[in-house]
């Protein structure tokens, strides 16, 4: 077994996670937290357009299925702003349709705009997730 610390992005690469659910918030923050992200959190889609509006981060987590509007539209949102359009977006959902095609065909309607960056099922696989931002935080960063 490898130490997947030595695979690590540079300490505080920001990761911002958008979850109506503070057991995971919770969870995926101490797991990020433990493998050296700095991570802020918010349990709305207007929660997470203020943190924006605050701090960029270097990705985004978003669950899907959120009370009120969606993560979907958080996702729409994010695209069209020219100040976040180039942020990573990973989607975590328990949605088997939004896995099946990755967000497409919502998204496709709605302007071709860009769909997410990776989508992951719950429950999540960390070593998954940590791969994902490796590859999606890493290469913004120009590592």
């Amino acid at each position: 077994m490898t130490d997947s610390r030595s695979e690590l992005p540079p300490r505080g690469k920001k990761i911002l996670i958008v979850d109506d659910d503070p057991d995971v918030i919770e969870y995926l923050s101490s797991f990020l937290e433990d493998h050296d992200y700095a991570v802020r959190s918010a349990q709305s889609t207007n929660a997470a357009l203020a943190e924006l509006g605050r701090s960029r981060p270097d990705a985004i987590l978003i669950d899907i299925l959120m009370p009120g509007r969606s993560g979907l539209d958080l996702l729409l949102n994010v695209r069209r702003n020219p100040e976040w359009a180039e942020i990573p977006v990973v989607v975590i959902t328990g949605h088997d349709k939004i896995l099946e095609d990755d967000c497409q065909s919502y998204l496709g309607s709605r302007e071709n705009i860009r769909g997410p960056d990776g989508v992951l099922g719950k429950p999540v696989d960390r070593n998954t997730l940590l791969s994902v931002l490796r590859v999606v935080a890493g290469e913004k960063a120009g590592e």
